[in-house]
């Protein structure tokens, strides 16, 4: 990273809601990819010092980028900012990340501009990694962000003996209603089992019996979207399962 590199501390700035999302009313519902826990824990991991989150309100959105860079930007003491092409800031978009690279030279400090990256002769975006999801085509989704789809949240009921109520810490795109092949996992587990999406539940049903609920319902857990039921299971995955509840019921 550039920052280790040099001695640097890292900063990543994002906001919340989405300026794209404060702005339009076109957006998929429910139309976050990752809860704010989630998005804070995956950029820890890649080793970023300090996140920052800006609340991406009607005021926030009438600064102008001269007030942005002024206000935002030259309190952080930035030896370097990179952005993606398509980044915009100040009120309307005016600023564009050639209009940061002149202001860099300026006051001082340097701007890399990151190219878009693509799959299949398309641009990988947020919006397309969506759009994948809300279909139920979760292998393009996967392949997208080079990741499962995934939720954290909480097991809070248990149905029966082998069925428990999933509800995620957050509002987060779901794919079709319909049955899924997922893997539950905390810190020290993993267990591979089905999820039921319903048409308007927020809840989704996970089974599970009784001694694997007993291990995840304590803590906070992940549900990793693998794909849907129709869709054969890998034999790795046939495999997986008495290994996983053999673990778990030692």
């Amino acid at each position: 990273m550039e920052g280790k590199k040099n001695n640097y501390p890292t900063i990543v700035i994002t906001f919340d809601p989405l300026p794209k999302t404060f702005f339009s009313n076109t957006e998929l519902p429910s139309s976050n990819i990752t809860s704010p826990y989630t998005r804070a824990k995956r950029i820890a991991a890649l080793g970023v010092d300090i996140l920052i989150e800006y609340t991406f309100d009607h005021t926030f959105s009438t600064i102008s980028s001269d007030d942005f860079v002024d206000s935002v930007l030259l309190g952080l003491n930035p030896k370097k900012f990179f952005v993606g092409k398509d980044f915009r800031f100040g009120h309307k978009g005016s600023g564009t990340p050639e209009v940061l690279k002149q202001i860099g030279a300026r006051l001082g400090f340097e701007t890399y501009i990151f190219e878009f990256t693509h799959l299949a002769d398309e641009r990988i975006s947020s919006t397309r990694v969506r759009q994948a999801i809300y279909n139920g085509d979760l292998r393009l989704a996967s392949d997208l962000m080079g990741k499962q789809h995934e939720m954290c949240g909480r097991i809070v009921q248990r149905l029966n003996d082998y069925k428990g109520l999933f509800v995620p810490d957050a509002a987060l795109i779901l794919p079709p209603a319909g049955e899924y092949w997922v893997n539950l996992k905390n810190s020290t587990n993993k267990y591979f089992t089905k999820a039921i999406i319903f048409p308007t539940n927020p809840f989704i049903e996970l089974n599970i019996d009784q001694a694997t609920i007993n291990c995840f319902s304590k803590d906070r857990v992940t549900v990793e979207f693998l794909h849907s039921v129709s869709t054969a299971v890998p034999e790795e995955n046939e495999l997986e399962i008495a290994n996983q509840r053999h673990s778990i019921l030692k």
